[in-house]
């Protein structure tokens, strides 16, 4: 079994390799619709110090216009008020999840989707003060796709995911259709084959997803565009709740039947968490930026929110996990993560990725994000991603590049081409050794090269003096020794315009615990890999499923969310996976690392590995079958 799940680890690796938000229309914030009247300047200065962003709406009564333009003779005034602070954080929640990235937001996206969860009261904390802004279209949707007919989308943000093809069910199914929303702005682009290879040892694999018969084997998807339709739901919620209450504020008695279930709250920062081994809350202390006064020091006080379960999503630097004392095990790779956007002289839907001396460089295509409609695809560009894995200094100064230099480099580093042509250099290196005396060892190795073939060729003449034999091992050989075609890559033309570029550190970071007294952790909280197999979103997404399964547990059989059987459900669930995943995630980064990388006897083994891979259907069949199911659903 161990065996299974080190083979299964190492082939999401090859399976998933690792926005401009174009939501358009109207800006709305999690202040919700404010029936008051707004200038431009007072609205903007109360965004900034009233602590909310509301969505404003200029109301103009003539009887009102009328009489103030008589009050001030012959000049016609606005009068203006700022729109009422948001609702207080409240005291108590059942869930309160601590931080509202796309792990964090998909949490709470699922919990409200759920039928047994729903009822649950939720309070989502960020320290963005912009987390919840979100603009979305709402209306006009002829318009917005005759205007994306003119003119092409800018170019996609650096930061993005290949979701699998459970972690996009898992958003359909369990998050309430945000696949199907994803899918209407046209800001993913599917793939059907991933291939690596060796730039150092000549080795290569292919997977396609026809071998699993699967239709795809995941869609790039720019992190934005999936964060902000997660989003759309919640913030949709979160003011028609609002609405509502305002609605029933007519009538004190049908007020107080009303219960908000939902808390949006940006700008907060936590500073401390709290709980006994008793208590049936664990306490978030945490100040905010927006505060509900206006007054710049009431803000920054110290306030609470008491909650059954604490989520900690918050990220590799995770404040739940530091001030609940639960300490990370790990390392730094000593590398860095260039990330940035290209544009491709044709269409592919083949994923990329050649390993290099340094680390691996991924080529993920992102597509061009036209619209159904259009025809002409001339002024389109096809854009695709980039993921390059080096040297820290290495990594500083392709950042630095000009954008020509910069995608004459990417294109050289995918291609083999001037410094990344190591099969020359390599025979460069041997013909200087031959020169300088070398000549004996490589005429040793000519020899062991004749010899081997001269066995090769012994074996099969006995082969073929036995027909039956033969015939069984060609009916084998046909079945088993079907070789993936190499795919060349497309050639790079250009860095996208107007798009962004930078680099990250890379490390290994795992949580000692993923659950401490009515808290548990989630997505880089948890566990940070390395992003060679581009599993980062695709494991947290892991993570919600487990918790989501683990809540519903509890409230079926009645029990507490909070309670350590619930936490006990949650840590044990799917296990031995994540461990073999986070296992075999980092055994592949030191195989394909500059350390090993550097040793040519390895390098040939490790190609020599590749092509057998490559050369074996039915192993190839397991390993991208296993990739395509990879888990994140819970099995209904």
């Amino acid at each position: 079994m161990g065996g299974a799940k080190g083979r299964a680890a190492a082939a999401v690796s090859f399976l998933s390799l690792g926005t401009p938000n174009t939501f358009f229309a109207k800006a709305r914030f999690v202040g919700g619709r404010r029936r008051a009247a707004h200038s431009n300047a007072l609205a903007a200065e109360s965004a900034l110090k009233g602590g909310c962003w509301s969505s404003t709406s200029t109301r103009e009564s003539g009887t009102k216009k009328s009489t103030r333009a008589v009050a001030t003779t012959t000049t016609t005034t606005t009068t203006t008020r700022k729109s009422p602070p948001p609702p207080p954080p409240p005291s108590k929640v059942d869930v309160a999840i601590v931080g509202g990235g796309l792990v964090g937001v998909a949490f709470a996206r699922a919990l409200r989707t759920n039928a047994r969860t729903k009822h649950l009261s939720v309070a989502v904390l960020d320290g963005n003060p912009r987390a919840f802004a979100i603009k979305q279209e709402k209306k006009g949707n002829d318009e917005q796709h005759q205007h994306h007919h003119q003119h092409p989308r800018a170019a996609p943000k650096a930061r993005v995911s290949a979701l699998t093809p459970e972690s996009i069910e898992f958003l359909e199914r369990e998050c309430g259709g945000v696949w199907t929303q994803i899918e209407k702005t046209n800001l993913g682009n599917e793939f059907d084959a991933v291939q690596a290879w060796d730039a150092i040892g000549e080795g290569y694999v292919r997977f396609e997803a026809k071998e699993a018969h699967r239709n795809r084997l995941g869609v790039v998807v720019e992190n934005d565009a999936t964060r902000n339709a997660l989003c759309d739901g919640l913030i949709e919620e979160f003011e028609e709740e609002e609405e509502e209450e305002e609605e029933e504020k007519g009538g004190q008695e049908s007020a107080k039947k009303r219960k908000r279930n939902l808390f949006l709250l940006p700008g907060t920062s936590v500073v401390g968490t709290e709980t006994t081994e008793s208590s049936p809350f664990r306490v978030v202390k945490f100040k905010s930026s927006l505060g509900n006064s206006g007054d710049k020091e009431s803000d920054e006080e110290v306030k609470t929110i008491s909650a059954r379960l604490v989520v900690g999503a918050d990220g590799p630097n995770s404040a739940m996990k530091r001030f609940a004392g639960v300490r990370s095990f790990g390392y730094d790779y000593n590398q860095k993560a260039v990330c940035g956007t290209v544009e491709l002289d044709g269409p592919t839907k083949t994923a990329f990725q050649r390993f290099l001396k340094n680390g691996p460089i991924a080529l993920l295509p992102i597509g061009n994000g036209k619209t159904k409609t259009s025809d002409d695809d001339s002024q389109f560009p096809i854009y695709a991603n980039i993921v390059w894995s080096t040297t820290p200094k290495e990594a500083e100064r392709i950042t630095a590049l000009s954008d020509d230099d910069f995608a004459s480099e990417v294109n050289d580093a995918i291609h083999g081409g001037r410094e990344y042509n190591y099969q020359l250099r390599k025979q460069q290196v041997r013909d200087s050794k031959i020169i300088n005396g070398g000549f004996a060892k490589s005429f040793s190795m000519f020899v062991a090269e004749s010899f081997a073939k001269d066995v090769f060729s012994f074996a099969m003449d006995t082969l073929t003096k036995n027909k039956k034999m033969e015939n069984k091992v060609r009916e084998i050989l046909e079945s088993t020794l079907n070789e993936n075609e190499f795919e060349p890559p497309p050639n790079i033309i250009a860095t996208a315009k107007g798009s962004e570029r930078g680099a990250f550190p890379l490390k290994l970071k795992i949580a000692g615990a993923r659950t401490h007294r009515r808290m548990l952790l989630i997505g880089d909280a948890a566990h940070v890999v390395h992003p060679l197999g581009g599993q980062g979103v695709n494991l947290g997404f892991k993570d919600v499923a487990a918790g989501i399964d683990a809540i519903e547990n509890a409230v079926s059989v009645g029990d507490d969310i909070g309670s350590e059987n619930t936490l006990r459900n949650y840590k044990n669930a799917r296990f031995l996976e994540m461990s073999a995943m986070v296992i075999g995630l980092d055994a592949l980064q030191k195989i394909f690392g500059p350390t090993l990388s550097s040793i040519e006897p390895f390098t040939q083994l490790r190609s020599i590995g590749m092509r057998a891979v490559n050369m074996f259907a039915p192993v190839r069949e397991t390993i991208t079958k296993f990739a395509a199911d990879g888990g994140v659903l819970r099995k209904k």
